[in-house]
């Protein structure tokens, strides 16, 4: 972990939440925030602990995960630059029920959890940004619910692909920096089944790996029929 520093006025990976705020606001969140530099695989926050801060990621990716006993974690989503993690802990005091960690090297402001609150209170349309973003975490989180409990392997690993491919590097050709591991934790299956099916879909033309971890969706209509029937 490294500290670094930019004003949250002259920021220019502002997310849409902060883009509704005045000046004067902005200076006030930018006096109770800290700016941090994390390395790819580092924690940033830990499930259990109390939490202080609304952590926003300026640039990186980080997994929210939910450790358990079992061998695998459970990896609830994966966010990149832009994104806010901590909301559901607004205006409550319960513990952090999820751990945080970079995937890649990452740089996140931890802003002062009262001072967000504060400003959800006096501020209607960053409220408005505020529970858009609550909004979109909680229909994803149904649908891995459905996902996780409805589907087969091949509707699972399917379902984790499209998001990867649709919501975090916004591309059908991308460098997936999550490891096997990972990977199979976010689409809800043990590892031998998640290098299985990854197998399987390489015979059958639906993806391919090449060196440096290139990952290319060659059948996309392929993986959205796998995500639909399960």
């Amino acid at each position: 972990m490294e500290l670094t520093e930019k004003s949250c006025a002259i920021c220019g990976s502002k997310s849409a939440c902060f883009k509704q705020l005045s000046v004067l606001e902005l200076e006030l969140a930018d006096a109770h925030r800290v700016e941090l530099k994390y390395k790819k695989g580092e924690h940033i926050a830990k499930q259990g602990s109390f939490v202080t801060h609304v952590l926003y990621l300026q640039k990186g990716l980080i997994k929210i995960y939910i450790e358990t006993e079992q061998e695998n974690d459970i990896i609830l989503n994966i966010f990149r630059g832009g994104d806010l993690i901590g909301l559901p802990n607004l205006f409550t005091n319960v513990p952090l029920q999820y751990s945080v960690a970079a995937i890649e090297d990452s740089i996140i402001c931890a802003i002062d959890k009262t001072v967000i609150e504060n400003l959800v209170l006096q501020n209607g349309q960053f409220a408005k940004e505020i529970i858009k973003n609550l909004n979109n975490c909680t229909h994803f989180h149904y649908r891995r619910l459905i996902s996780a409990s409805q589907k087969q392997l091949n509707g699972r690993m399917a379902d984790a692909l499209l998001h990867l491919a649709n919501s975090v590097y916004h591309s059908d050709q991308f460098t997936l920096t999550l490891t096997r591991k990972e990977l199979a934790e976010l689409a809800g299956m043990s590892m031998m089944s998640a290098v299985r099916t990854l197998k399987d879909f390489a015979q059958n033309n639906i993806i391919a790996e090449e060196h440096n971890n290139l990952f290319k969706i060659l059948d996309k209509a392929k993986l959205e029929s796998y995500s639909k029937y399960g």
